[in-house]
């Protein structure tokens, strides 16, 4: 009898092992909407989400990971509606964090309207109000909105609801901000996203020369500088991610980052039409397009979860 339980055991053992070894590091419903079409999350399992609203040459992203959500830059202020509107059909009324890659207009002047519709409870910035009008402007939101400001630099760290966020600020004296903004990688289990915010060329070599291979690689890619320019050649190398996000529509201003991404066999999706959503397990990413004003806690798709 004990044998026969052993055996059993060591069957259901491997039968697991065999199931988690299948387990796809992506689903992609946007590019391969076919492939892995029976796919879906076990049942109550913790998510890592990330939503990229439909905007265009500006930056942001909303995390929502365990009970808090968070904010990774808040567009300009053309599209910081846009913003709102995903976030109401989220349910979404608090922002646990606003966090700031760099004071441009296109990633920080979103700021009012956001708090116009939301309660944020915090402002992260890396950069003295004194850097531009845009990073003093955001200061006055927080002023009038009693939004408490905390500063980060190189090496900081968060944990957000099991998602670890670690920043790199490797911009040298004298660089401009898009090269000296903040790169933040996520880690939810196994799985990592990398936002490279507006990194350039010489942000993104000096992030080859002085981060760890095995910290650069990554699963997702929140595309530099909203895919106006091809990647540096030995940062896309490093990176080799296996999904990218590019902030805009795709069109023929973007050729040589399409191109280079297509040349690399890497699928990626722009965030006009509809919104971009990556979840993942911290085994597989599940990624698909949304369509808007759809309540995103109520999806159509049974396999789509938002709670």
């Amino acid at each position: 009898m004990l044998k026969k339980m052993a055996l059993w055991l060591m069957i259901l053992m491997l039968l697991a092992a065999g199931a988690l070894a299948e387990a796809p590091l992506l689903v992609d419903r946007i590019n391969t909407p076919d492939e892995h079409a029976d796919f879906a999350f076990a049942e109550g399992a913790p998510l890592l989400e990330i939503l990229f609203p439909q905007i265009l040459n500006s930056d942001a992203a909303v995390l929502r990971c365990g009970d808090q959500v968070v904010l990774i830059d808040c567009a300009s202020k053309k599209y910081a509606q846009r913003v709102v509107n995903l976030l109401n059909q989220m349910g979404v009324t608090e922002i646990d964090s606003v966090i700031n890659t760099h004071p441009h207009y296109d990633h920080i002047q979103g700021l009012e309207i956001i708090a116009q519709n939301v309660k944020v409870k915090e402002l992260r910035i890396c950069f003295p109000a004194t850097i531009s009008q845009h990073a003093q402007t955001a200061l006055d939101v927080c002023d009038q909105y009693d939004i408490p400001v905390k500063y980060y630099q190189d090496g900081a760290q968060w944990d957000i609801g099991g998602t670890v966020i670690d920043v790199w600020l490797k911009g040298e004296e004298g660089w401009d901000l898009n090269n000296s903004n903040a790169v933040m990688r996520l880690q939810f289990g196994e799985r990592t996203a990398l936002f490279a915010a507006d990194a350039e060329f010489k942000l993104q070599k000096k992030l080859v020369e002085v981060i760890p291979a095995e910290l650069l690689d990554t699963d997702l890619l929140k595309y530099p500088h909203h895919g106006n320019e091809a990647m540096e050649p030995s940062f896309m190398a490093a990176v080799s991610p296996a999904f990218a996000v590019l902030t805009n529509n795709g069109g023929t201003a973007y050729k040589a980052s399409k191109y280079c991404l297509r040349l690399a066999e890497i699928p990626f999706a722009c965030t006009v039409p509809g919104y971009v959503c990556a979840r993942t397990d911290g085994t597989t990413w599940l990624v698909e397009r949304l369509p808007m004003d759809v309540p995103v806690n109520n999806p159509s798709r049974p396999d789509t979860r938002f709670q």
